[in-house]
């Protein structure tokens, strides 16, 4: 006989389904937080690097900002793990209190039963002498109560026996949830731990952002008095970038006009694709969000289209791809497999290499020591480049641009993000 309600089987049910989903929940959070700093690390070895040069750039500014806005990310990620594991703990809290009325009802119950075998010991004990037996039932007034009599004296040993088997079963049941008590308070124990423990990270964290954020500050300022150079700087990056742009989109129309005389075809603005070059195009297409960095080791210090400029009021700037920082002598890598369309020298921004994927084109520019040649084939992640280090400040940062025709599109919604 069990004595187990559904409604406590139910419970047990749904506070194993929270525990497991918080716990899935906390490996992703884990997981991001891991990556994130691995974001900090390398950021935080460029700024020193930076610091020790004497560097006070833009670009280093960027970084710093970069590092900000990942300290922050952390801390949210520890928020929100705290606060899973403070679910945790109020769960296991409820798991173990539901236990222990649990524990009390079975043994409750035992006691009940082993009273009730002991009165039927006592009983039988009474009643052992086979000939009282023999006497009950021959002292039946008719067949029908002698054979209701045998039917009892049966009933009553199957009792017995059944009485046995459920004080067995009662017993097993009581050990069980003992064990789970058991493991339920330990593994209260880790989740408070790990809480104080996150609680200790976070504050460290807390305190290293708001360090940051005055080195932002004092940088900035001394960025700010330098004004009038900021703004011929950002003059001759605009022009570059705009030479950079002219050269791309014609290129790319190139492509298109030959692309269009081959198909023999007339007008529009979009390629004409052989089998294989949209099967390409697809499968670049279908990669979306899941295509690989440039460069192995690098954070994002500019974004795509229109951004405030980082030091300079009222200023906004438009780029093309994003800006990727990342350390000297880094190799840049194609990000999906094609085929190179041109390689273009910019005069004091080094060189830029583009590769056609159907209809579609990734530019990697600020590069050096080019190892590739137009009409080439490259495959996924081959490196076709060394990122170009200036020389007066030693800044590594490579541009990503990603085209669809003559469509600039957003290359940080294409690559692979790990959180």
């Amino acid at each position: 006989m069990c004595r187990f309600s559904s409604c406590a089987l139910t419970i047990v049910f749904i506070l194993g389904f929270c525990l497991l989903a918080n716990s899935q929940s906390k490996e992703v959070l884990q997981s991001k937080k891991a990556q994130i700093q691995k974001e900090i690390q390398l950021t935080n070895k460029l700024i020193k690097k930076a610091k020790k040069d004497k560097n006070q750039s833009i670009n280093i500014l960027s970084t710093l900002n970069k590092q900000i806005e990942s300290r922050d990310e952390i801390i949210k990620t520890l928020d929100l793990e705290i606060k899973l594991t403070i679910v945790q703990i109020d769960n296991l809290k409820a798991e173990i209190k539901d236990t222990k009325q649990s524990i009390q009802d079975q043994q409750n119950l035992l006691d009940t039963l082993k009273k009730e075998y002991a009165l039927m010991i006592r009983h039988a004990y009474h009643n052992r002498n086979s000939y009282d037996r023999l006497a009950f039932i021959f002292s039946s007034q008719s067949y029908n109560q002698a054979f209701k009599r045998i039917r009892y004296l049966q009933e009553y040993s199957q009792f017995r026996q059944k009485q046995v088997e459920e004080i067995k079963e009662v017993e097993r049941q009581l050990s069980e949830e003992l064990l789970s008590l058991k493991r339920q308070k330990v593994l209260l124990t880790v989740a408070k731990n790990e809480r104080n423990t996150m609680l200790g990270e976070s504050q460290i964290e807390i305190n290293l952002l708001t360090q940051e954020k005055q080195s932002q500050n004092t940088f900035l300022s001394s960025l700010r008095k330098r004004e009038k150079k900021l703004k011929k700087d950002l003059s001759k990056q605009q022009q570059l970038a705009k030479t950079l742009d002219d050269k791309i989109k014609k290129i790319i129309a190139e492509e298109i006009r030959k692309a269009k005389e081959k198909a023999n075809v007339g007008g529009g603005v979009t390629l004409s694709l052989t089998p294989e070059e949209q099967q390409l195009a697809d499968n670049f297409s279908s990669n979306k969000g899941k295509l690989p960095w440039p460069v192995e080791r690098g954070v994002i210090i500019e974004r795509f289209g229109i951004q405030p400029h980082p030091a300079l009021r009222g200023i906004e700037i438009l780029n093309n791809g994003v800006k990727i920082t990342t350390e000297e002598g880094s190799l840049v890598r194609a990000i999906f497999e094609g085929k190179v369309s041109r390689i273009i020298e910019i005069p004091g921004s080094g060189k830029a290499v583009i590769i056609s994927h159907g209809d579609y084109f990734t530019v990697y520019s600020n590069l050096i020591e080019v190892f590739v040649k137009r009409g080439q084939t490259v495959g996924l992640k081959e490196d076709i480049a060394r990122v170009f280090t200036k020389s007066s400040n030693k800044e590594s940062i490579t541009e990503l641009q990603i085209w669809k025709g003559s469509e600039k599109l957003d290359p940080s919604s294409w690559l692979y993000k790990a959180y």
